[in-house]
């Protein structure tokens, strides 16, 4: 905040006896008459406007203390509830083709993200469009493709079969931009340790996948700093882990000797072993070790449901309509293909994600942090509004509507060591918010009900909103 004209002039000390007087701003925008939603505490404080000057919080202060100059753009919040933009900690949407995302995401109050797989070069477009004002669409960080092993999951991976190689990928990495390492299903145990010793020297944190070769205990201990969709966990939680790292072993020799063998990643018999096996005990001993080693869970909880639950019943979701009709349509004929599942493998995958939701409610018990994720586009999960149900399933997990709404704005904050610019609504703080016309600690699927969204600065009214 400017000492003087033209953002603000503080005549912060009144005539004798009367106190401390209230600032005057001569521009800026002022976003009044507003509940602040403290996600920090989860205190309430009513009646305040918030002044933004360029990218930051200028000031929080209350309605009637607020002195408005004739060039303040003024919002009236109408007594809604202010709160720290919104963050989905694993997209996958920095590519040439993220600019379809990017509005969609504004649209429903998600001003950061986290992408996990990523294209450094189409970054550095697209962070040049966001921040002229050019595109709509959330500040980011970006892994810069994932690293994964021999025969990778996906073919354009970035692949490392040896130690060396994973150091050498971690160092081109990090050299080219790279905010973190994404590490992936298939790579050998000595080349993991290696990308961690070397991400760690390079001031990189790991994230992602726990490699099938490697316990979630083990991973937690060498330093990986996130897991996603809860891997290795219900495995680690299951008296039956040692039995599943074998066969899962045996088919990675299998995939790298470039025989054929059934994948036990998506094996619903695997699913009801894991189910039947688990042992409350073994369970706790993990956590514990997870929590003191303060290693964040992703749950994405969104996509493990659409994987193991979607079927032809989610063809009509109206959030279709903002999906490329090529993109739609694969969509639909997965969902067509699940339909065909057994009973019992339909069974086995719900018994599964009902399993991942009582562990994820254990592990916030437990203290271990947890970060809101997504993983869109994967299907029938949508950009910027399946966040909101990923908060829905985290209080269904057990999480409470505070709580859940931290894993998308102080706990991301925390994550990035950006408490500083992130995380809360207070002056000094990036100007990234949202308000919405219900209290969202009343119930998480208020964060729907969104009247506004402030990313870095630039406001967009429910006009703007409806437009996007």
């Amino acid at each position: 905040m400017a000492r003087t004209a033209p953002a603000v002039v503080a005549a912060w000390l009144a005539l004798a006896g009367c106190g401390v007087a209230a600032p005057v701003f001569e521009t800026g925008v002022a976003i009044e008459n507003v509940t602040v939603v403290d996600v920090e505490t989860g205190v309430l404080m009513p009646d305040r406007t918030v002044v933004l000057e360029g990218h930051r919080i200028a000031a929080v202060v209350a309605t009637d203390r607020a002195d408005l100059g004739a060039a303040v753009e003024r919002y009236d919040g109408e007594g809604g509830y202010l709160i720290p933009g919104l963050w989905d900690m694993h997209v996958h949407a920095i590519a040439p083709a993220g600019r379809l995302a990017f509005p969609l995401f504004i649209a429903n109050g998600v001003t950061g993200v986290r992408d996990m797989w990523g294209v450094l070069d189409a970054a550095v477009t697209l962070r040049a469009e966001v921040e002229d004002g050019t595109l709509a669409g959330p500040r980011f960080v970006v892994a810069g493709n994932l690293t994964d092993g021999g025969n990778p999951w996906w073919p354009a991976a970035n692949v490392a079969t040896t130690p060396a190689a994973g150091r050498a990928l971690v160092d081109s990495l990090a050299d080219a931009g790279a905010g973190f390492i994404k590490v992936y299903s298939v790579l050998t145990p000595d080349t993991y340790r290696a990308i961690l010793e070397t991400a760690r020297a390079r001031g990189l944190p790991v994230v992602g996948h726990v490699p099938m070769s490697i316990t979630a205990r083990e991973a937690s201990e060498l330093g990986q700093r996130s897991f996603a969709h809860l891997f290795g966990v219900p495995e680690g939680c299951s008296a039956a882990e040692a039995e599943i790292m074998a066969e899962r072993g045996r088919w990675l020799a299998d995939r790298a000797a470039g025989r054929p063998a059934k994948n036990p990643f998506f094996d619903p018999g695997l699913y009801r072993r894991m189910v039947d096996a688990h042992y409350p005990e073994r369970c706790a001993a993990l956590l514990e070790v997870l929590a003191a080693n303060r290693t964040w869970q992703t749950p994405t909880l969104t996509v493990l449901d659409a994987d193991e639950r979607h079927d032809s019943t989610r063809i009509d979701d109206r959030r279709l309509a903002y999906v490329p009709e090529g993109v739609r349509e694969g969509w639909r004929q997965i969902a067509r293909l699940r339909d065909g599942r057994t009973p019992e493998d339909r069974e086995a995958n719900e018994a599964l994600f009902r399993l991942q939701l009582r562990v994820l409610g254990r592990a916030h018990e437990a203290d271990v942090p947890i970060l809101a994720g997504t993983d869109t586009p994967n299907p029938f999960v949508y950009p910027g509004f399946s966040l909101h149900d990923e908060l829905e399933l985290l209080t269904e997990a057990g999480l409470s509507t505070l709580d859940a709404l931290r894993a998308a704005t102080l706990n991301p904050a925390r994550f990035f060591h950006a408490t500083d610019s992130l995380g809360s609504v207070a002056a000094g703080k990036l100007a990234d918010l949202v308000v919405l016309n219900a209290n969202p600690l009343e119930a998480i699927a208020n964060t729907r009900e969104i009247r506004l969204v402030v990313a870095a600065g630039r406001v967009y009214d429910r006009v703007r909103l409806d437009e996007i």
